[in-house]
């Protein structure tokens, strides 16, 4: 039986870990693999929504902007896991450190690295970090990339593969009914986010709930996903067809019900709202590299079904965009996920 551990960064939303999991999971169903999950903050909580037991949580010195220091308890406690578990293959997602930590003390483990087009092809981004961060994804024995853009092996990697977003597995055949209900996803959480990513989130929700005034006949869902942003929410006073959600909900519920999606402009969302063919509006927010990838994902997803919005909106005029989106009869665009391609490369490990 293959043994296979998975490590993904837990902050500050959730994208470093449902895709991660999504591959653990089935791997674990379809191929007969035994398989244990790694995360720590809002990754953790995500964990435990999926049925997860927590056995480590990070203290503050346990990891820094980029992810997990190896050489602290978060670390210690991995490499204890290592050596116990003996697994055959470790996947990794946003834990640069890691990845060069594991092949230090391991040099013979199989990793594969789960990484963003962003993460080693940004022009935004400082080019001196982009360069350290090529170097440490380059140590894996398969990067895989995978979003709503296509990066080319500029030579350093041991093997690169560009593919679709992988999507979480229980969405894959969720049927969408077009309710009266209006899902407003803020992400999986903003923890330890800087302050302009966190005003930029509770901007997004004040909006939706000043415009839910206009669109009486739906119900707002505010899907906040952390407790800071769900406490700066009830602050303000808001109409009973507003419903503020302060942690994780299961997806397939919102997604099957959703009548529209607002959203950022991330490429898990924006990848599974173009699977799904839900009307959308997605915001471009937080820092100018978050920004500068959110542009890119809507520039690349090309979807009718997906519009941007201006965050300097106003409610009465979001309130028309909205109905008009929902009104809209789509297409569906053909999305193809990139889970089997992914999971048939990593079993050739």
């Amino acid at each position: 039986m293959r043994r296979i551990l998975g490590i993904f960064r837990g902050f500050p939303g959730l994208g470093r870990v449902v895709s991660g999991l999504s591959l653990l999971e089935t791997m674990r169903d379809k191929y007969g693999c035994k398989v244990e999950p790694i995360s720590y903050l809002q990754g953790n909580r995500y964990l435990e929504l999926k049925g997860y037991e927590i056995s480590q949580e990070v203290s503050p010195m346990d990891f820094c902007s980029i992810g997990l220091l190896p050489t602290n308890t978060m670390g210690a406690y991995i490499h204890k896991k290592v050596r116990n578990l003996r697994p055959d293959l470790v996947i990794i997602d946003g834990e640069p450190l890691i990845i060069q930590s594991l092949k230090i003390s391991h040099p013979l483990l199989k990793v594969v690295a789960l990484v963003n087009p962003s993460d080693i092809e940004n022009r935004e981004n400082d080019q001196d970090a982009m360069s350290y961060f090529n170097a440490m994804y380059s140590l894996a024995d398969l990067t895989i990339v995978h979003g709503l853009r296509s990066v080319l092996n500029t030579g350093v990697y041991k093997r690169l593969l560009s593919l679709n977003t992988i999507l979480r597995w229980e969405i894959l055949d969720v049927c969408n009914c077009r309710t009266k209900e209006i899902y407003c996803l803020l992400g999986g959480g903003t923890v330890n986010v800087g302050d302009l990513f966190a005003q930029s989130t509770a901007q997004i929700a004040k909006l939706c709930m000043d415009t839910s005034a206009y669109l009486s006949e739906y119900k707002m869902h505010i899907i906040c996903s952390s407790q800071n942003i769900y406490l700066e929410l009830n602050k303000y006073e808001h109409g009973e067809n507003v419903i503020l959600h302060d942690g994780i909900l299961d997806m397939r519920q919102c997604y099957s019900k959703a009548g529209l999606v607002i959203t950022r402009s991330g490429r898990n969302t924006l990848s599974e709202l173009a699977y799904l063919g839900i009307p959308a509006l997605s915001f471009l927010s937080g820092c100018q590299y978050r920004q500068a990838e959110q542009r890119q994902n809507l520039e690349a997803l090309g979807a009718p079904n997906v519009k941007p919005v201006d965050i300097s909106i106003q409610p009465q005029k979001f309130a028309d965009q909205i109905k008009d989106m929902i009104a809209k009869p789509y297409q569906r665009k053909r999305f193809t996920p990139g889970n089997e391609q992914a999971i048939q490369e990593i079993l050739k490990l």
